[in-house]
């Protein structure tokens, strides 16, 4: 008590010859306002809404406990913000670092809270289980997505959203590396369905061009699109527009070529039913990303 109210957090003293507490939050009306939206989180709800450098200061003060770090995941869930990647599935968990993109590490949770990364993921795993939040981590460098359960229906008293982890990583690029056909030696078995690529899309292989239909089909399937399960459906692979065949390098830096392209979904009769945008891009290990 005595260091909240050190930070200007709070205001107490001790009653009754020190039997009983009485404090004040400092800032509540100023924080804690009337919004335009339907918030039906009021006070005897427990929650209290504080500025974002407030919970920062807060949380960065010493090891957090399990109580500190929830309250701290749902200070920091943003939904629907377009600034912000994957925000549109669900409210996904966003450390405010400037990037728009909510993937984060073990390794920056554990200093951001004062723990170790095998405590953050045995936390966070806890957590999962209860019921708080879906932990989706992903391979390599990439980090994890941290989406909150139950947050639409406390926040807006609306339907919350099964997040599928397939759907997050096409949201945020998360790419897919295709094996060298050469190398590999792997023989996949022929799609069923029908496929037509444009000439100027030589750099795309056949066997990666099935692999990444086999893999959208993956997603696109969980999403309710049932083209991809229908055998007589046909798919056409095409260049956006004339610069899409060039490769794309950002100034002073050394990226590999990408590659923009488009992947027609056509019913048996050539009718195009949807259309997607693919980005492809090709390494100097002669392996292709998508």
């Amino acid at each position: 008590m005595e260091k909240l109210q050190q930070q200007h957090l709070i205001s107490y003293c001790l009653l009754g010859r020190g039997r009983a507490v009485k404090y004040k939050i400092q800032g509540w009306k100023r924080h804690n306002t009337i919004l335009d939206y339907n918030c039906p989180c009021q006070k005897e709800t427990g929650f209290f809404f504080m500025p974002i450098a407030t919970a920062t200061e807060l949380v960065s003060t010493g090891s957090c406990s399990e109580m500190d770090i929830v309250l701290d995941l749902w200070l920091s869930t943003i939904y629907n913000d377009e600034q912000v990647q994957g925000s549109e599935i669900g409210p996904v968990v966003y450390l405010r670092n400037g990037t728009g993109n909510p993937l984060v590490t073990y390794a920056e949770l554990g200093e951001r809270w004062g723990l170790s990364k095998a405590t953050v993921c045995r936390l966070l795993k806890k957590l999962e289980k209860m019921g708080y939040l879906s932990l989706l981590s992903f391979p390599g460098r990439h980090g994890s997505a941290v989406y909150l359960q139950t947050y639409l229906s406390t926040m807006f008293q609306i339907s919350d959203i099964m997040i599928d982890k397939e759907e997050v990583a096409m949201v945020l690029n998360i790419k897919l590396d295709l094996p060298d056909e050469v190398a590999s030696g792997i023989d996949m078995p022929a799609l069923e369905h029908e496929v037509f690529v444009s000439n100027e899309l030589s750099s795309v292989s056949k066997q990666h061009i099935e692999l990444i239909i086999r893999e959208m089909a993956k997603i696109l399937s969980a999403q309710g699109i049932r083209c991809f399960g229908c055998p007589k459906s046909k798919y056409k692979l095409f260049p956006l527009s004339n610069a899409c065949g060039e490769a794309i390098i950002p100034p002073g830096k050394k990226a590999p070529p990408v590659y923009h392209v488009g992947l027609s979904v056509l019913c048996s009769d050539g009718r195009p039913i949807y259309t997607f945008e693919l980005t492809l891009t090709h390494n100097g290990d002669q392996r292709r990303n998508f």
